[in-house]
């Protein structure tokens, strides 16, 4: 009798353990229910590892790029859509890797659905959306679009699975730092909320820093960083003649500084 109810239990706690396993491209309903997850060991069960982009060799592990991997510069057509920018590359990055074609999506579909709310949208909101909704091509609402026309209940929605939140503004500058470069290792470009100065829209050198942020909230894509130089690259939405042709490098230190929030997309496998 002893025997049979140590039985039951012990595989009644594997059955439960198994459960509790999410798992890249099979998130179980708790999970998908959750939107925005966080905490190192849930973003390491989740957060993809890209073939062919992310390595674990020494090299990568000093130095890491995915800027080639990136559809070309783009300038927001307004400051307030930075945040849809960013977010509509990121989705690209990820459509586009297994794709023999190259396709821009649209950051002014998000904005256009989100304002029809009644609110002024956030990058939470469009983070949000992706996931329960996503994004259409960019040949289908155009960057600048006033409207949404009704070609879209018939293409295809690019959604994802989830999010993350790599970070915090409470979170200590060292795992802003540490985080921002395990995602990239594993071929993950991070977007990032960036105090920055009144300047920085105007920005024409390769380098950016700043003891003095003024409150000004930029949104950027963390395409790459070099343990060399300790240095960031990062990825605007201010157009080509922006920075260093759109990219601007940024110390670890003044990273740890001015980004206050991160996030990283959880793809659709």
């Amino acid at each position: 009798m002893n025997r049979c109810l140590l039985t039951l239990l012990f595989l009644t706690f594997l059955c439960t353990c198994a459960s509790a396993q999410p798992t890249y491209g099979n998130i179980n309903k708790g999970a998908s229910a959750t939107l925005g997850l966080e905490g190192a060991a849930v973003l390491d069960q989740m957060m993809a590892y890209i073939p062919g982009v992310g390595s674990n060799s020494r090299e990568e592990l000093l130095r890491q790029n995915i800027k080639s991997y990136m559809m070309p510069i783009r300038q927001a057509t307004n400051p307030q859509m930075e945040w849809a920018y960013a977010l509509a590359g990121a989705v690209e990055f990820y459509q586009n890797l297994n794709s023999n074609y190259k396709d821009n999506l649209s950051p002014d579909y998000l904005t256009l659905n989100l304002a029809a709310q009644g609110k002024r949208p956030s990058i939470e909101d469009g983070l949000h959306f992706l996931v329960q909704q996503g994004t259409v091509s960019a040949a289908i609402v155009p960057y600048g679009s006033t409207t949404i026309p009704t070609a879209v209940y018939s293409v295809p929605k690019y959604t994802i699975t989830n999010f993350g939140y790599l970070f915090r503004p409470e979170t200590r500058p060292r795992n802003r730092i540490f985080e921002t470069r395990k995602a990239l290792s594993r071929g993950n470009p991070v977007i990032v909320e960036l105090s920055t100065d009144d300047i920085f829209a105007a920005l024409r050198t390769n380098t950016y820093s700043t003891a003095t942020p003024a409150g000004e909230t930029h949104y950027l894509t963390v395409v790459g960083y070099d343990g060399n130089s300790n240095t960031f690259e990062l990825r605007g939405i201010l157009g080509r003649h922006w920075a260093d042709a759109g990219y601007v490098q940024i110390s670890y230190d003044d990273f740890g500084r001015l980004a206050k929030t991160g996030f990283v997309l959880i793809p659709k496998p």
